[in-house]
This record gives C-alpha cells, structure tokens and sequence, in this order.
C-alpha cells in the first residue's frame, strides 16, 4: 500500500501533531508499505525531515500527490479544499461524521471512504484511539492555571465520571483542591450544588436527545450562583451542551467571558501537550493502520468495519 501522512492545516495553524512519529513509520515501512511524509510534518514538534527519511518515509511537499495515496492519514478531519483532493482512496482520521454530516457527502463526491478513528473500539466499547484521560489533565490545568485563586482555595464541582474525568479529578485532588462530584441522581438540585463554587467542570456525555431539543442541565441564569471570577471548564464539548453558555473554542483562543464568568472548551485538548499526545496517538494507531493497509475492506476485522465510513450506506 502507498500511505501518505499529511500535516494538519486547520485549527487556524495551531494544531502542530503529526499522527505517526518516526518510529511508527519504519515499522510501516518495514511491513512492505510506501509510506510518504508531507515535507515539515514534525517540525512543530521538533522532528526534522530527515528522521522520518532516516525511518524509511519518502518525503513530499505535493498535497495533491499525498491525497491521491491509497491510505491518507491525519488526525483531524480534511478541510473542504482537502476532501476534493481524494479520489477513490480511504481516509484515517478523527472525522466526527455524525456531528459534520457534510463530511460524508464531501467523501462521496471523491469517491472515498473513511475509517473513523473515533469509531474504533475493542468489545467493552472503549476507543482504541483517545488521549481522554490526557484531556482532562490538560483542561484542569488551564483552569487552574486562569484562576485567580490557588488551586488549594479552588471549590470543584464536577459534573460527569468517565475517562476524562479521571484527568481532571487528578489533577484537582493532587493539588489540593476541594471537589465535589456530581452523581446523576442529583442533577435536580444542581442550583444548590453550584453556590459558591470557583470552578464547574463538565464532563457529561450529554444524550443526542437532549441536545437535539436543547435541554440544559446549567442554564445562563445559574451562573449568578457561582463565585465571582469563576470558571467553567467543558471537558465533553458537545454542542449544545448541558451547559447553556458553552460553545467549542480552539487552542488559539481557548477562552471566553459571559456574564463575568470564563468559559473553556477547547476542541481537542490533548492539543495543549503536543509532544505526548502525538507519541499516544502514534503507538495507538499503528496496529490498526497495519490491519486496514494489510487486507481489503471486505476483509478488515469488525471492529474496524464498524468505524467505516462508506458514502454509498452511510445515513
């Protein structure tokens, strides 16, 4: 196979991962593939060209010629001006195709498919490709980090327990603050749990039912609850969110004000811990390249099958 592995233009410049490292890439090139790297992909984070030559990469500064490739991998989706670049070949990427349904038809114009990297997971139903727990380390400590008081004198509400929580709640417990989390079962008395709080953070996975009819659990009004100065941290960014005031932000401006209190929710936080992220992303997602470039797609095992993006089925 002839796998390209693109640099991530989107994000306004700021997103600086390359999806496979030098390592990876001669473990690709030493199974028998032709694997291209786009000229520059790990300089960000301080990778020369010459590694990934060294590794066994062919180097390109042609994104015409990379996304003509049989396998085209990135992390973040393609841009517009990028999907019209594929023709009949697969994409490897985080697509979010339920969220971007404009993606799929953009897919079927170039006759490609794609393998969603979020859509991976193993039998317990967990993704094979996630920095989540990095995610919400990340998160806490630009809270913390905005805050105006030490995170010793922080109050916590957390709203959620799942993967990213775990980060975030590390975080907070290591440095000391006094956190609260938030079970299900006490949503209703969320005004009383929101007094008096310094940080909210939101690590709900919000039903698409309620975000379809734009039910909040945390509506604008509750911010008059919180201390002054506080900060909301939107660890899910789903959008709408349970939180009425939030909306996705970008590394580049991660922040936002309404009502006196500061808003994050930063799509793509393991961004923020660029170097690590990428070496994660990197080991987690050779095996299964390895899988999708070593049979058909008729062929591929089901959880990868599962993860298919095909234009012609897809609804």
């Amino acid at each position: 196979m002839e796998i390209a592995i693109v640099k991530e233009i989107a994000a306004h410049g700021k997103e600086t991962r390359p999806i496979l490292l030098p390592r990876e890439v001669k473990r690709l090139a030493e199974e028998g593939h032709r694997v291209f790297v786009e000229k520059g992909l790990g300089k960000r984070i301080y990778i020369p060209d010459k590694e990934y030559e060294s590794h066994g990469a062919r180097l390109t500064a042609s994104r015409r010629e990379l996304f003509r490739k049989d396998i085209v991998v990135k992390l973040k989706p393609p841009l517009a001006e990028e999907f019209k670049l594929l023709k009949n070949n697969l994409l490897f990427c985080m697509l979010h195709a339920e969220q971007n349904p404009q993606f799929v038809r953009m897919l079927a114009n170039a006759k490609a498919k794609a393998i969603a990297m979020e859509l991976v997971v193993n039998s317990a139903g967990e993704r094979l490709v996630t920095c989540c727990e990095m995610a919400g380390e990340q998160g806490m400590i630009m809270a913390f980090h905005m805050s105006k008081k030490a995170p010793a004198d922080c109050n916590v509400l957390q709203l959620g327990y799942g993967s990213v929580a775990t980060g975030s709640l590390k975080v907070a417990f290591s440095l000391g603050a006094r956190v609260k989390i938030l079970r299900k079962g006490q949503y209703r008395f969320i005004r009383r749990f929101l007094r008096n709080r310094d940080i909210v953070v939101n690590a709900i996975c919000w039903p698409k039912e309620k975000r379809d009819d734009k039910e909040y659990l945390v509506t604008r009004d509750m911010l008059r609850l919180l201390n002054k100065g506080a900060i909301i941290l939107d660890l899910s960014v789903d959008y709408p969110s349970p939180i009425e005031t939030c909306h996705p932000t970008l590394i580049d401006r991660p922040a936002y004000e309404i009502d006196g209190v500061t808003h994050i929710s930063i799509f793509g936080y393991p961004g923020l811990a660029p170097i690590s992220s990428s070496a994660r992303y990197s080991r987690q997602v050779l095996p299964l390249l390895l899988r999708i470039a070593s049979a058909s797609l008729e062929r591929l095992p089901l959880h990868l099958k599962k993860a298919l993006i095909d234009p012609q089925y897809y609804v």
